[in-house]
């Protein structure tokens, strides 16, 4: 592998040439994730801005966790772990702390570290060591390489879904910490005393009249989120679309249904669901519904993963037009 300038981004897909998945990179997917496909964006910036946004994902993390701490109610503060806020926000928030760290070792050991056996057992230490802190320079294994793909797409196809769940089930439903908005001809009731509403809320308060932290928390944790997930994807990383699609859309089903069962487990442990379709007592005891319910959570998925699919073949196709027109 040829070694890459850190002010050249590494090539797109050509924007005339048509796309296989049996098509050979020329880089591997772990050096494209800390490339950005922008001239404008060197490895410098590229390294500002990574840890711009992974500070700002670490100061939400703190603000939010303190806000849901002291928002108390009837079950244990156990269940933050199993709500699917919390999952999709510690997924996408340790994607970009490792890019961080990833883009700052390429960074500073841009070509491959190598292990010398004639070297002291320190220098091997501190080989290794580095070895392991920066990015493989070769993507041989085909199954790491995969796992590192599905990694890359959980943690922007969980942030998606977890948007999309907020505002057009949750606030609609009055669970969403906020009176939910007034439709003409339709009756809005409050969650009864002591349900297992998602957020407890003023019934005379709107977003912005809450506590500061709590409207913070509410945009950054349910909106913001999605925002950085999709500058993330057209500009922070280079890395092409998911290929193959068939086990891809199996992977990010799996990952749904693997939620499915933590927060099931969760639900053993706290008595709390961690989305509020899935709890038997507010769906009125109807296994059905909650059936349902898991049907379209994992189904919607795949949706979420064809609309990251077109960000990143949009953000393709352009970067190549750009290039191409460049030169």
């Amino acid at each position: 592998m040829s070694e890459t300038n850190d002010r050249t981004p590494l090539l797109p897909h050509p924007v005339n040439a048509p796309f296989h998945s049996s098509q050979p990179d020329t880089h591997p997917i772990y050096t494209r994730a800390c490339h950005s496909p922008w001239s404008v964006i060197n490895q410098q910036f590229l390294l500002l801005l990574r840890f711009i946004f992974a500070g700002y994902l670490s100061a939400v993390f703190g603000v939010s966790l303190k806000y849901k701490l002291e928002n108390e109610d009837e079950h244990t503060r156990w269940r933050i772990p199993f709500q699917f806020s919390t999952v999709s926000f510690c997924v996408q928030w340790a994607w970009h702390l490792q890019m961080m760290l990833w883009t700052a070792m390429h960074l500073v050991f841009p070509k491959a570290i190598e292990i010398d056996p004639k070297e002291c057992h320190g220098h091997k230490f501190r080989a290794y060591c580095l070895r392991f802190l920066s990015p493989p320079n070769k993507a041989t294994c085909p199954i790491r390489r995969y796992c590192f793909s599905m990694y890359y797409t959980m943690a922007h196809v969980f942030p998606f879904m977890n948007t999309l769940i907020y505002w057009a089930c949750l606030v609609p439903s009055g669970h969403g910490g906020f009176p939910a908005p007034q439709f003409p001809h339709r009756h809005q009731p409050h969650p009864p005393p002591g349900s297992n509403a998602t957020i407890l809320y003023d019934p005379n308060k709107g977003l912005f009249e809450e506590d500061s932290i709590k409207s913070f928390s509410i945009i950054n944790v349910w909106s913001i989120t999605t925002v950085i997930a999709i500058i993330e994807i057209s500009f922070l990383n280079s890395i092409r679309r998911q290929t193959p699609v068939t086990s891809h859309t199996i992977g990010v089903m799996f990952c749904s249904g693997a939620y499915l069962a933590w927060e099931g487990f969760g639900k053993l442990l706290t008595g709390h669901s961690g989305l509020f379709f899935l709890d038997p007592e507010l769906m009125s005891e109807t296994p059905e519904a909650i059936i349902a319910a898991c049907i379209a959570f994992i189904a919607l998925s795949p949706g979420v993963l064809t609309y990251m699919y077109g960000l990143i073949g949009m953000r393709e196709t352009i970067t190549a037009a750009h290039r191409d027109s460049s030169r």
